[in-house]
């Protein structure tokens, strides 16, 4: 009896990459040489010459993770900001090599310090691919697909190469991650070079978008003698109260109106940019339009009310970076 011969295995990576293929959304033709719709590169970033956008995402601020070495390892330093993610295919026939190398240069070339950097051998022995294995999966994306989520399925994809930088601001650190793979003849998306950048900017919390109701802001005067109130909210350098601000002021009146025998100052605080005389002057006037509205729309008599500026004198945060000088941009009440 004649017997069947059994086929030698194949690349374990192949392999792994034809299964995820089997369970990715059936892609279009098209989807390997047009940009995907909306779409675009990021402004801190172009794309390797000739490339396509194949998918997109946006964190307005969130958390992602860089490579760096620690202790002599590569690990991953988690990083907060505007998280903007892309991940590209490189022209059919491109190197992964050569896509590499000149995101590097280009960054290098634009001031950037190179954090973590690493070519496929010494990849594969500091373990690198499998440290950022997670990243797309747990990245923002315009729509959610295999094939991106899984760009380092197994964390065993071919030609690994990844690279790290960072360049400091005025606002805070702008944080760049790539982790570039090869391709496998004949596997649709994963049969070009795949680009997975990450770049992380400088962005804080916009703080002022929940109010403090009247009868936490009585506990926190009779517990602290002040209360911080970050619902006021003006315009940058202006004196004029937003209309947003309108549910704050309310509840501050309520607690007011609960206990007629209570007097307050009304105290403006800046942070620390510009000059000194003109955030007094700035923290007064919106001081004053405070106490203006409690007094002329919700009926609190004005004598029992006071308002004053402080400036940047009184701050609850370090001026050193913005999430820090939105902490101390704020209207208090304080028991007199």
């Amino acid at each position: 009896m004649r017997s069947c011969a059994v086929p030698a295995p194949r690349n374990k990576a192949f392999m792994l990459a034809l299964l995820l293929l089997a369970a990715a959304p059936a892609f279009a033709a098209d989807s390997l040489t047009t940009d995907r719709k909306g779409g675009l590169d990021n402004p801190v970033l172009s794309r390797y010459q000739g490339s396509v956008l194949y998918m997109f995402g946006e964190s307005k601020l969130g958390t992602a993770s860089v490579v760096t070495e620690q202790k002599g390892k590569a690990a991953l330093l988690p990083v907060e900001g505007k998280v903007s993610n892309r991940l590209y295919l490189a022209p059919a026939g491109s190197s992964p090599l050569e896509v590499y190398r000149n995101y590097r240069h280009a960054l290098e070339g634009a001031g950037y310090e190179t954090v973590y950097a690493c070519e496929t051998a010494a990849c594969e022995k500091a373990n690198v691919q499998a440290l950022i294995e997670q990243l797309p999966r747990k990245a923002v994306w315009a729509a959610a697909e295999n094939a991106v989520q899984g760009t380092f399925n197994s964390a065993n994809q071919p030609q690994f190469h990844y690279y790290s930088a960072r360049r400091n601001g005025p606002a805070g650190p702008t944080w760049v991650s790539i982790g570039i793979v090869g391709g496998f003849a004949g596997a649709g998306v994963m049969s070009r070079v795949r680009q997975f950048v990450q770049i992380i900017e400088p962005a804080t919390a916009e703080l002022g978008k929940v109010t403090v109701d009247a009868k936490a802001i009585t506990a926190g005067l009779k517990r602290d003698g002040k209360m911080a109130l970050y619902g006021v909210n003006f315009d940058t350098n202006k004196a004029v109260l937003r209309e947003d601000s309108a549910a704050q002021l309310g509840e501050m009146a309520s607690a007011l109106k609960a206990a007629p025998e209570l007097k307050v100052f009304i105290v403006g605080h800046t942070d620390n940019q510009g000059e000194f005389s003109s955030n007094t002057s700035l923290s007064q006037k919106r001081a004053e339009a405070v106490t203006s509205a409690l007094a002329g729309k919700y009926g609190i008599a004005a004598n029992r009310l006071v308002a004053r500026g402080v400036a940047n004198l009184a701050p609850v945060a370090s001026n050193e970076e913005e999430a820090g000088r939105a902490k101390n941009r704020r209207v208090e009440m304080v028991v007199r």
